[in-house]
This record gives structure tokens, sequence and C-alpha cells, in this order.
């Protein structure tokens, strides 16, 4: 059975994709190049993202709406999809610089459709809280089936990879929508780590700063191409790609716009995560152990 069926996006192929070159419109899948060299030579892969613009652009509007209720409507849900993982947690979450060495100044919210069985009389009774969820609905869809067309790519060499991964109720992908507070140009916005989960595709952000590397002396600024988003492997992907060729990607965010310095925010970002089922997640002294605390 097709990944779009069991989803149920009997309309997806038409409404979503504005670039049919980019899709095998007999099996939904994205037309991919050679990720696992891209992922050899520069610890990341741009692959196609063929959702529309405005479709990004109508969800951060409604985002920024979410961020401006109250903090006790902002923070009513709140549960868990993967309780062995950092990125299972589903909701509203704030963090401050000063709270711990390896903390952000930002703002997110981790959007999953069980949302919707979860809290149906909640949504329904907060219109601007349904609109976010309404407009981060398709971006969550086009993410897995982005995630699943790159990973049904490394069943060759590692079996019953997609099985593993989306064989599960609730697949546990999260997709954050994320607002950094500004900090001084050359700085950074998001501190050197490796991603906690098994995979992360960066979407969409408002301004260029996302560096990728392997480690910290060969960290790169990425050129975010036109309808691509980025692939990279995060610090659990061993437990289900077992290869010494590939590295997860080593990453930071820095400011470089000093026309931001000052203003209400100075960043934002789309990113999903992708968790393999029962792999627990690995510590932030791992995570993050090549960060020593300076800019």
């Amino acid at each position: 059975m097709s990944i779009l069926k069991n989803l149920g996006l009997k309309n997806l192929k038409r409404q979503l994709y504005n670039d049919a070159s980019i899709l095998d419109l007999k099996t939904g899948s994205l037309i991919m190049n050679d990720v696992y060299a891209d992922l050899k030579q520069q610890f990341y892969a741009q692959v196609p993202w063929p959702l529309k613009s405005a479709v990004l652009n109508e969800a951060i509007k409604a985002f920024f709406n979410f961020l401006d209720l109250p903090l006790d409507i902002k923070n009513h849900i709140d549960y868990s999809i993967a309780p062995l993982h950092r990125r299972g947690s589903i909701g509203y979450k704030r963090r401050e610089s000063d709270e711990h060495i390896y903390n952000d100044n930002k703002d997110f919210f981790h959007y999953h459709p069980s949302i919707f069985e979860r809290y149906p009389d909640f949504i329904k009774s907060q219109p601007v809280i349904e609109e976010f969820l309404n407009q981060a609905k398709p971006i969550w869809e086009q993410a897995y089936q982005t995630f699943y067309s790159i990973l049904s790519k490394f069943e060759a060499d590692f079996p019953k990879l997609c099985d593993k991964v989306f064989n599960i109720k609730d697949v546990h992908m999260a997709l954050r929508f994320l607002k950094y507070d500004w900090q001084n140009s050359g700085h950074y916005l998001a501190k050197p780590h490796f991603d906690a989960g098994s995979f992360t595709l960066a979407i969409a952000e408002s301004t260029p700063g996302l560096r990728i590397g392997s480690k910290p002396d060969d960290l790169k600024l990425v050129s975010h191409s036109d309808e691509h988003a980025i692939f990279m492997l995060s610090s659990n992907f061993k437990k289900v790609i077992a290869t010494e060729e590939l590295h997860a990607g080593w990453h930071d965010v820095i400011q470089l716009d000093k026309s931001l310095i000052g203003q209400p925010f100075a960043r934002w970002a789309v990113v999903a995560f992708l968790e393999v089922a029962n792999v627990e997640a690995q510590p932030r002294s791992m995570t993050h152990k090549f960060y020593q605390g300076v800019l």
C-alpha cells in the first residue's frame, strides 16, 4: 500500500505538488539524487521540497499568532509520543540560555497530527490554535513523505529500514516551529550540537546562518536551495544504519544579519525530527560533546 494512501492523502499530489518533475506520480515518491554520496561528502543533502512556499508562509504567520496567546493557553497542549526521546514532547516550550549551558534563547512548538485526537474540544474552543494546527498539518505530511522517500533509497543496503521507522501507530516525527531571540551578530543562535534523534529535515528559515559539518573544524555555512529541504543524520542514526561511512551532522546557527539585532526576533525556522521507535535518545553530554561553552 502506498504511503500516500496510508496517510489518507487522497488529493495530496494535486493539492501540494507544484513541480511534477520531482515526483514519481505512480508511487508518490520524490525523485532523489544520490543522497548517500552527499552525506558522505558534506554531511547533509539538499532534497526536493515541492510544497508551495505559500503553505509555509501561512503556517509561520499562524505560529506567530499562536506565540501572542497567554502562556496558560500556549502550555495547554503537552504530551509525549515517544517517552525515550527528547524530541518526543508535543506542544509549546520556551528555553532560556542562562538556564543551562546547552540552551538557546528560543520559543518552539512541536506538532504531531495526534494532537487532534487528544485535544478536540480545546482546539475547537481556540480559533488561533486551530488555525495554526491546520496550517501545520500539510507540512508534517510532506515531511513524512520526504523522509520516507529518502529512507526507502537506503533499503537495498539496510533492509527493512522503513519498517523499523514507520511501522508504528504514531510515527515518532515532530514538526518544530521555532523562533530565535536575537543575539550579538556573529554569535550563536543555536549552539553547536548533534540532533538528539535519528534523522533531521531542515525545511525553511527566515535568514541564513545554519552551518553543518561532522565536527567543529569542518563547519561550513549552508546555502539553502530554493524548493529544497536539508536532510542530515542525527545522533542515533547508527541504531538502524550501521555504517562507518556516514556521520551525524554537527551543526549550529549563527547570527549574520546585524539589522536584526534589537528586533523582536532574529530568525524563524521549520524543522522536522524523525526518531526510530524504541531507541533511547543520546544524553546531552554526547549530542553537545564538542561544545565548550565559548563563542
